[in-house]
């Protein structure tokens, strides 16, 4: 049955990344779990663009429930990656910056996952990279407007 096949695969690659970056964080000091890095590299990009997330704004980006992203950001917020501060246009939100010290720390363990996917890439080639990144986006596009609909 397709679904099967589809959902076979899915689940063997997402295994085999996060299996791949579990190898390549031991040499990092300290592992950044999926969840945390995908809410880092949210707040890096906003940090680039001068502009603060609140969580309720990450769990919108991300699909993550209110109480993990509260387990999330405790804990980065334990590791010293974030600090949370009032927002000072609406005293309700709390906004959440990347903090210097855990944007270093989040940037290596982003290099380590460039270069394994850039090793995909150099095993794959550009032309089916380029055939793949389009059916992955349109995957979480309609991903997205199931969860949506939910």
């Amino acid at each position: 049955m397709l679904e099967e096949e589809l959902l076979e695969a899915w689940l063997r690659l997402t295994c085999v990344i996060d299996n791949q970056r579990l190898a390549a964080a031991h040499t990092m000091p300290e592992r950044l779990p999926f969840n945390e890095a995908l809410v880092c590299g949210l707040l890096a990009r906003a940090r680039e663009e001068g502009v603060c997330l609140t969580a309720g704004e990450l769990c919108r980006r991300t699909h993550i429930l209110k109480s993990q992203m509260n387990v999330i950001l405790r804990s980065l917020e334990r590791k010293g990656f974030i600090s949370r501060r009032p927002s000072q246009t609406d005293r309700r939100q709390v906004e959440l910056r990347l903090l210097p010290e855990g944007a270093a720390r989040y940037q290596e363990s982003h290099r380590q996952s460039v270069a394994l996917a850039a090793r995909l890439a150099g095993r794959m080639g550009e032309e089916k990279i380029r055939t793949l990144l389009p059916l992955l986006r349109q995957a979480a596009d309609i991903f997205d407007s199931i969860q949506q609909e939910v």
